[in-house]
């Protein structure tokens, strides 16, 4: 874990300055024994404030609970307290998680991160960097500012990963949340942070026959549920407000914020957290949503059973649960999307998202909901080869089985090869062999082919922004406050430069190192670009998370001020609209504006319409 422990910590150390100013004090003799005295005072008060502050930099941080008492870390590099790898909840395997029942006497540790969920990782893959996994892996870390205490009710924010629900973990230094809690001291608006793990994959997320009869479905997000109780019932003891939590994720960590909102048919949530910001994903729409006993998660499962050797069991599901964790972790990577997804079970998700969010069974919270302008070219990435309309339409067939052919051509006239389409910074060739974005993707030795841009066009809108724009209209439509916005900054440009994830520019992910407010230098390991070290991009930044924070810690971004922003209104069914999030490079100006939310009408509508017929695999539905 030693390369876990820095993981907060960056080259750029704040430093704080503390003086005294003297100025000279002139009495009368005989006053001066009373100046002794109060001198001698001042000087014990002196001492005593300098002794009490030695002590808040080597006494560790503690928090009572009501199970016990844990200990701390203290950060000087950011003047923060930490509290690492607290469990939140008793989870066996393919089993629903439970409740804490254990106390204790005296405190126990959690100055370090503990262990990651099985992931869809390669076996060494996460353990190379200083990660260990387990299957007891539900804890969580909270993130406070240094003196915080049981009375100061902070807002909390908590983050909840992405990574598709087969991947990430809530202490990735790619996620790292200090940035953010020492931004909002220095704002006088403080809150505190936290992030958690849940289970993932077919171990969060199995399905199956036996699995359905058993109830033991959507684990990773009844996980995470269990964490918003701990949340509530120990927050306090921490600093934190328990009416005033947020939820704040992206990706698959933005759909679980969509359906933990919808959850048990929208009842529950608002006791549970206040609002959510919803980065690049949302419950409905794009969710692939299927029942646990669909055929292709069946098959899935039978290849499990195969691998395990369950496959004969009286009780297959119990032989599994036996089963060497290893074994199961390996035979469950690599398995066809969506097998282990969240699923429509009648229970935690009780129908299609879609469905539900258009006949208003939404909780009463608020969201910021938004999405990056170039999001598919890292979702469409894997089809960049494709060169022919019939190349697109297979590959269209192929991620919808269930589309009709007249509901495949339908799509690919409202997204025609030559429209705008992403990078939407750069036009759209004419000719297709001298596209300016494929010859950069050439030069770098990437992959282009003529219906590249089109199919990113399409995945944009399926997978990130038809959502974000069915959440902020559905939610308004309720009376329910929504702030939609759109990121179109790019953190990189031509010459192009490949990070792990996507080609450049505002594409899926390429948000994170500005909505954290990262540094430049700050090492976001080469899976998403770093901020551009100029001072447009790096204002926007602040900027971002400025209105983040006021809406954490009021409900309301536009609760205090920030520079180059304007006011940012609620979205609305009448007059729908986005903030723009925008900084350019070329002459270091920020361009942050509201705009009417009502481009590419009919290819969005698209995915409203067809929701249910392109959320469901092969010729079966329920």
């Amino acid at each position: 874990m030693a390369a876990m422990d820095n993981i907060y910590k960056d080259s750029q150390k704040s430093t704080v300055k503390s003086g005294l100013l003297y100025r000279p004090i002139r009495r009368k003799r005989c006053q001066l024994q009373t100046i002794m005295i109060l001198l001698a005072s001042l000087i014990l008060s002196l001492f005593m404030l300098l002794a009490k502050a030695s002590c808040s930099h080597t006494v560790p941080p503690t928090a009572s609970i009501l199970n016990g008492t844990y200990e701390g870390r203290h950060l000087p590099e950011f003047g923060q307290d930490l509290f690492l790898g607290i469990p939140y909840a008793l989870a066996a395997r393919l089993r629903n998680p439970l409740p804490l029942n254990e106390s204790w006497t005296g405190v126990r540790d959690a100055t370090r991160y503990t262990v990651a969920c099985y992931a869809d990782y390669y076996p060494g893959t996460l353990e190379s960097v200083g990660v260990t996994v387990s299957e007891n892996c539900l804890n969580l870390n909270i993130i406070r500012p240094a003196g915080t205490t049981s009375s100061s009710r902070l807002p909390v924010v908590v983050w909840v990963h992405g990574g598709g629900f087969f991947g990430g973990f809530g202490a990735d230094g790619n996620t790292n949340t200090s940035y953010v809690v020492r931004d909002s001291v220095e704002n006088g608006t403080p809150i505190m942070a936290i992030t958690i793990n849940y289970r993932l994959g077919f171990f969060g997320f199995p399905g199956g026959h036996q699995v359905a009869a058993e109830g033991v479905t959507n684990l990773g997000l009844k996980d995470q549920r269990h964490a918003l109780r701990w949340i509530q019932e120990n927050v306090a003891a921490f600093g934190g407000d328990p009416s005033k939590v947020t939820l704040w994720g992206q990706s698959a960590g933005a759909i679980s914020i969509g359906h933990q909102i919808l959850a048990y048919g929208g009842n529950g949530a608002e006791e549970l957290f206040r609002g959510g910001i919803l980065v690049s994903g949302s419950a409905g729409l794009a969710t692939n949503m299927l029942l646990p006993t669909h055929p292709s998660i069946m098959e899935a499962y039978d290849g499990l059973l195969n691998a395990t050797g369950c496959a004969d069991a009286d009780h297959t599901l119990n032989c599994v649960r036996e089963a060497p964790a290893d074994i199961v972790w390996k035979a469950t990577i690599g398995a066809p999307f969506p097998s282990w997804w969240p699923s429509i079970d009648g229970d935690f998700v009780q129908k299609p998202p879609t469905w539900q969010i258009l006949e208003g069974g939404i909780a009463p919270v608020s969201v910021i909901v938004g999405a990056n302008n170039d999001e598919g070219l890292a979702t469409a990435y894997a089809f960049a080869a494709s060169e022919t309309e019939a190349d697109a339409a297979a590959l269209l067939h192929l991620q919808f089985p269930a589309a009709r052919d007249s509901t495949i051509q339908e799509v690919l006239a409202a997204y025609p090869v030559d429209a705008p389409s992403p990078p939407y910074s750069l036009p759209v060739s004419s000719d297709p062999a001298n596209d300016p974005f494929c010859a950069a993707l050439r030069e770098a030795n990437m992959t282009c082919g003529a219906q590249y841009r089109r199919m990113a066009g399409i995945y944009s809108d399926y997978a990130q922004i038809g959502g974000r724009r069915l959440t902020a209209r559905e939610w308004a439509r309720a009376g329910i406050p929504a702030y939609s916005y759109r990121f179109d900054t790019n953190p990189t440009d031509i010459p192009i430069v490949k990070n792990v994830l996507a080609p450049g520019f505002a594409t899926h992910s390429a948000e994170y190192s500005y909505f954290f407010n990262f540094p430049p230098e700050y090492d976001m390991h080469g899976l998403n670009p770093p901020v551009r070290n100029v001072s447009s991009h790096l204002t926007l930044s602040r900027n971002i998370v400025d209105k983040f924070i006021a809406y954490i810690a009021t409900g309301n971004p536009n609760s205090f001020s920030v520079p180059d922003v304007p006011e940012w209104p609620q979205y609305s069914v009448s007059e729908p609209t986005n903030m723009v999030f925008n900084a350019t490079f070329a002459d270091n100006t920020i361009h942050t504006r509201v705009e009417a939310d009502t481009w590419r009408g009919e290819g969005l509508e698209l995915w409203v319409k067809y929701a249910v017929e392109l959320s469901f695999n092969g010729n079966w539905r329920p």
